[in-house]
């Protein structure tokens, strides 16, 4: 089974996009078999993501010409430890979210709609392992594109006036972004002849002299573009609308794992064809750096005033993806792999954000975060996932996201550039001026009016399991992060290498 899959590695992304077709079908003959399949198709993709990313830990490369046609007349497939590393978490993130969707998609998408839904999520999950494993500069802009469309279609699913209108804000922004990406990548093809992005590093080294204003261009076409995919500050206006507006299982891929594929890709454009001694030569990396800062400060700022709580857990995104365009930015190895390893844990954290509000609203059917007192004697399992992501993304030490922060603290000494750790601990703060209250009120403040009496929740099997699932991962692995860590370090050697 491996052997097929060493040799053809492919077959993953058409495994998901076979069950994507498939699912019509499915529907067809019980609806209900639709999240059972979906959750096998997640199970076979888990496993074949860490078998490449168990592989790619000891070294190892899997390189694949599709159709027997060598790069760069060929396209071709290139699995190394940074495209196994988010293999590893699109497809692990996803298979919880597919778990938690069996009970909750019956309550927040028509009936006739979820064989649909299935179809669209699996195109997503498909297309975005696509965007990590091409190594052709076209092809992976097709991959973007298909997730760009599949990701409009979840906001959608939901139905309504604000889905349609935040779906379509949504598409109109993604096709700006999607316009200054191919624009950069046909000028790249002006001024190299190739699409390979290997053959594309290549050349660049020779022709940059002669063309240093239309790379500066190319740079800054690459930023504005994924920038506004994903949700880059100033560039997240889309963002808190779809988020909130969308089904919750939506809204946890979407904040999760879709904005960091674009985040992927651009690094992946960034260093592996421009290198860092160019981004830091023409401004970009410092560019990239101000606007991390905006986007920690300002998204921060956005959530704290927000009495939604999806749309609170949103504006959180925001600042949540400006750390990972501070490592980004800073381009040190240790601030580099701070900031892959972040994209792992957010993922983590803010699916089991996104899926506790799902369960808080299914069970009480409230949405403002000033009215959640003592909820925690109500729903114990779902806001003790939720307290545990919450304090994660404060930092505090023994979850994971205080790893995250503290090797971004330390790519900041290592980059020479010590007032970043200034700016993260100013941010922990900031988190924790809109999640403990949160926290503190359903566990500490009670109405003396109406005392509570301790109950279980009253949600599904499957959507408890997977919040206890996810809460237990951001503990874990902030006590363990040796796996993620290790990957995300060998990704940092691809990208600088």
């Amino acid at each position: 089974m491996f052997e097929l899959l060493d040799t053809h590695p492919p077959v993953l992304v058409l495994l998901v996009l076979m069950a994507a077709f498939l699912m019509p079908a499915f529907a067809h003959f019980g609806r209900k078999a639709c999240g059972p399949a979906a959750v096998l198709t997640m199970v076979a993709a888990f496993i074949y993501s860490l078998h490449f990313a168990l592989i790619t830990r000891d070294g190892q490369t899997i390189a694949y010409s599709v159709m027997g046609w060598d790069a760069p007349w060929g396209i071709e497939v290139i699995i190394e430890p940074f495209s196994a590393f988010m293999l590893l978490v699109i497809s692990a993130v996803c298979l919880v979210i597919m778990i938690y969707s069996m009970s909750s998609l019956g309550r927040e998408i028509p009936a006739s709609g979820i064989g649909w839904y299935y179809t669209t999520f699996l195109l997503l999950v498909g297309s975005m392992m696509g965007m990590v494993m091409t190594n052709d500069l076209f092809n992976m802009y097709v991959f973007i594109e298909v997730t760009g469309i599949a990701a409009c279609a979840l906001v959608l699913a939901k139905g309504g006036r604000l889905a349609t209108e935040a779906s379509f804000k949504y598409l109109l922004l993604a096709t700006v972004g999607s316009g200054f990406v191919l624009t950069g990548i046909a000028l790249i093809y002006v001024i190299t002849g190739n699409l390979n992005i290997s053959f594309v590093a290549a050349e660049f080294a020779l022709v940059y002299p002669q063309y240093p204003y239309l790379i500066w261009t190319v740079l800054s076409f690459f930023l504005v573009g994924f920038g506004i995919k994903s949700a880059l500050f100033p560039l997240h206006v889309w963002l808190p609308d779809a988020h909130s507006s969308a089904p919750t299982t939506s809204s946890a891929v979407l904040s999760g794992l879709v904005v960091k594929a674009y985040i992927v890709a651009l690094a992946k454009f960034y260093f592996q064809i421009f290198g860092f001694d160019l981004l830091d030569q023409i401004f970009i990396r410092h560019m990239i750096l101000i606007m991390a800062t905006g986007a920690i400060l300002g998204g921060s700022m956005f959530a704290f005033v927000q009495l939604d709580l999806k749309r609170r857990l949103a504006y959180s995104s925001v600042a949540q993806i400006g750390y990972i365009f501070l490592g980004l930015g800073l381009s040190s190895p240790i601030g580099l792999a701070a900031g892959i390893l972040h994209i792992f844990n957010h993922a983590v954290m803010k699916a089991c954000l996104f899926l506790a509000a799902g369960a808080i609203y299914r069970q009480t059917g409230e949405k403002r975060v000033n009215r959640l007192q003592g909820l925690a004697f109500q729903m114990p399992i779902t806001m003790f996932a939720f307290s545990i992501a919450a304090l994660s993304m404060v930092g505090l030490p023994l979850f994971s996201g205080f790893i995250s922060k503290w090797y971004l603290a330390l790519g900041s000494i290592e980059a020479g550039m010590p007032m970043f750790v200034g700016l993260i601990i100013l941010s922990g703060l900031l988190n924790a001026s809109y999640f403990l209250p949160i926290v503190w009120q359903a566990f500490f403040v009670v109405d003396e009016q109406e005392p509570k009496t301790f109950t279980m929740d009253k949600i599904p099997v499957s959507m408890s399991v997977s919040l206890v699932v996810l809460a237990m991962a951001v503990i874990y692995f902030g006590i363990n992060p040796e796996f993620p860590l290790a990957l995300a370090t060998k990704a940092v050697g691809v990208l600088l290498h």
